[in-house]
């Protein structure tokens, strides 16, 4: 646990990579599967933040038939993912992406939301650059987090599948070892800045709060028409104006579509994770 709480701070502490309560990670050990709780923050993360889950039991749900109502399915799935709790974790609550981090082979998984990354992933040209840039990666375009990302995954992600990129929301890394996330974000960071004109400039355009990139924007600035007076809002806010400018090296920028801003607008994980933060 000592390295998942080490590497965990590390990258939460980073401003350039996840701001307030997002990102996430996770450690596999003996069948169990070690994530962030929902809503903690990386930058503090104790190990008692983490939830301990039987790996088998979570994996397990990928077999079930859920409704198609947005609200029955979600309530389900909370359902059955807290039973894949382990005794005594009763009283946490595990990351919304806990079902996919389980679906890498990994040791170790990371999480992030690094604006250069989601310049790309919120480009309108994003899926074909990435797939020039990082060609083992997998692309999977904007859709429902949560149950609806992993099961879209979980025929995709194999032994060796180690970076996932995810429009409109941000990356996953998976290695053995931490070393080896650090080589994986590392060598995307360097990739993405050669597509860059420069450094960003200190002063940025506004963007609209009416049309979102990430869920995290949703969650912590709305959807307008007026900035919440909180420091996560303006963080996050800042984010979204970065977004905007990188965006550009990769055709322009891409908001989320609609379907999607109403269903995390109305999705009970996220209004938890904001009351959490």
């Amino acid at each position: 646990m000592k390295n998942l709480v080490e590497f965990s701070r590390r990258y939460g502490s980073d401003p350039e990579l996840v701001l307030a309560g997002g990102g996430n990670t996770s450690m596999k050990e003996n069948g169990i599967l070690y994530v962030k709780g929902s809503g903690c923050s990386l930058s503090t993360i104790e190990e008692e933040n983490f939830v301990a889950m039987n790996l088998e039991k979570l994996l397990a749900i990928l077999n079930k038939e859920y409704p198609t109502d947005d609200k029955e399915r979600e309530a389900q799935f909370l359902a059955d993912v807290g039973a894949a709790k382990l005794p005594g974790e009763e009283k946490k609550r595990p990351s919304v992406e806990a079902l996919l981090h389980g679906l890498f082979r990994q040791r170790y998984v990371l999480h992030l939301h690094p604006a250069l990354v989601n310049g790309l992933t919120c480009g309108k040209d994003g899926k074909r650059i990435a797939e020039e840039l990082f060609p083992k990666a997998i692309w999977v375009d904007a859709c429902r987090p949560g149950y609806t990302l992993a099961k879209l995954l979980s025929d995709r992600i194999g032994p060796e599948t180690d970076t996932v990129l995810l429009q409109n929301h941000g990356v996953f890394y998976a290695s053995e070892t931490p070393e080896g996330l650090e080589k994986l974000l590392e060598g995307m960071m360097t990739a993405l800045k050669n597509r860059l004109p420069g450094e960003i400039p200190e002063k940025l355009e506004e963007v609209e709060l009416s049309k979102p990139f990430t869920p995290d924007h949703i969650v912590y600035c709305g959807v307008g028409p007026e900035l919440p007076n909180t420091v996560n809002a303006h963080l996050l806010y800042r984010d979204a104006q970065k977004i905007n400018w990188y965006a550009k090296s990769f055709s322009g920028p891409l908001p989320l579509e609609k379907e999607l801003v109403d269903f995390i607008l109305n999705w009970e994980a996220e209004s938890y994770r904001k009351k959490q933060s």
